[in-house]
């Protein structure tokens, strides 16, 4: 392991001595994973791409969440339709749907019963979520589906140079995992989840793109936080309930408990999107979207995938991975469906090993979603 991994987890053993609770000596020796991009059935390597004509999904899907559900893999994600004043995805509606699977690779999609086939429609005119409702992360909770999703008024960038910056967090709950309920009751702006943060904050502007888990009685919600420049980072929430929430602030600038990266590096200019599996006692890993470079309007661009571990869900140390740029998956080669950049992972662990799902673009802006799987 490289010299600068072994001070990184040095330091996570010494800030865990300090009060955060006694780490174990195998947190130490962890050997990276080495994952291995799995090609889908379409010419391009991915796993599932546009819709049909007048379909929620007709021009891309995007921001994927997957759930392993008894011996069906669900993958919930965002769909673009064909409306819009903006050429692609820019300008449109986006909605939620779900495919499953039976190996993890051949996908069906499961038809819902909103606009266009999907199950999560947008909001009524004046609601948070009116435009945008994308990037599900559902979570089995006992007999209630949970799922966490961004909500906007604006689309993502139409006119040109006029971005979306009104991301909240929606809630909604299902008894199957295929009808939904949502819920506009929260604590946040329009009944949304969580709270903007006051001026100056990191997340003064924006929250969104979340990962959930239930550890022990409590929820933690990793949320991406977005301030006045535009700059994504992650921080942390907690709940007792899954509905009402408490910021719980980090030790990173601003409260954040990761990061953006040093000049130079894959994460500089955003480091947010995460996905967090805890694999046992002290030990959380992170996956997130890193870019380095801001885009051509400001906010993120291109995009790879980082990794961070933790003793306990809240300091986080960033691990170089063994790839070129110290990312865990990269962009894929010319004329793959991510050949432009990587967003939105969502990662599990089973019996067979660790599974990414994730969501890719190629040079054009074509959006579909991928897969990467990494031995235990």
């Amino acid at each position: 392991m490289a010299h600068r991994d072994w001070l990184a987890r040095s330091l996570l053993v010494a800030v865990a001595a300090l009060g955060l609770g006694a780490c174990r000596a195998e947190t130490a020796s962890l050997s990276p994973l080495h994952w291995t991009k799995v090609r889908g059935p379409l010419p391009s390597g991915a796993l599932l791409g546009a819709g049909a004509t007048n379909a929620f999904d007709e021009r891309a899907n995007f921001t994927t969440g997957a759930l392993p559900d008894g011996g069906t893999i669900r993958l919930y994600y965002g769909g673009s339709d064909g409306t819009g004043s903006c050429a692609g995805i820019t300008g449109s509606h986006w909605r939620i749907g779900m495919a499953d699977s039976a190996d993890g690779v051949s996908f069906t999609r499961v038809p819902g019963a909103e606009t266009g086939g999907a199950m999560v429609d947008n909001g009524a005119p004046g609601q948070f979520d009116s435009q945008l409702t994308y990037r599900p992360v559902v979570l089995k909770d006992g007999a209630v589906y949970r799922m966490w999703f961004n909500g906007s008024t604006m689309p993502f960038n139409c006119p040109d140079g006029t971005l979306a910056n009104d991301r909240r967090i929606g809630y909604a709950e299902s008894a199957d995992g295929l009808t939904w309920t949502k819920h506009y009751d929260g604590d946040g702006p329009g009944g949304s989840v969580l709270p903007l943060g006051p001026t100056g904050a990191i997340d003064a502007q924006q929250v969104g793109y979340v990962s959930v888990i239930k550890d022990a009685a409590e929820y933690k919600m990793y949320y991406s936080a977005n301030d006045a420049t535009n700059t994504w980072r992650v921080a942390l929430a907690t709940s007792s309930d899954a509905r009402h929430w408490t910021k719980v602030p980090g030790k990173l600038a601003g409260g954040a408990i990761l990061d953006t990266g040093p000049a130079g590096s894959f994460d500089f200019a955003c480091a947010y999107q995460p996905s967090v599996v805890k694999e046992r006692d002290q030990l959380y890993r992170m996956w997130y979207r890193g870019c380095a470079v801001a885009g051509q309007f400001g906010g993120p661009s291109r995009g790879t995938i980082g990794y961070a571990e933790s003793n306990d869900g809240i300091t986080w140390i960033k691990i170089r991975q063994p790839t070129s740029d110290g990312s865990a998956l990269g962009v894929g080669p010319a004329g793959a469906f991510d050949s432009g950049g990587l967003t939105t992972p969502s990662v599990f662990l089973d019996a067979g090993g660790w599974t990414m799902y994730y969501a890719g673009f190629d040079t054009s802006g074509q959006y579909s979603a991928g897969l990467a799987r990494a031995a235990r």
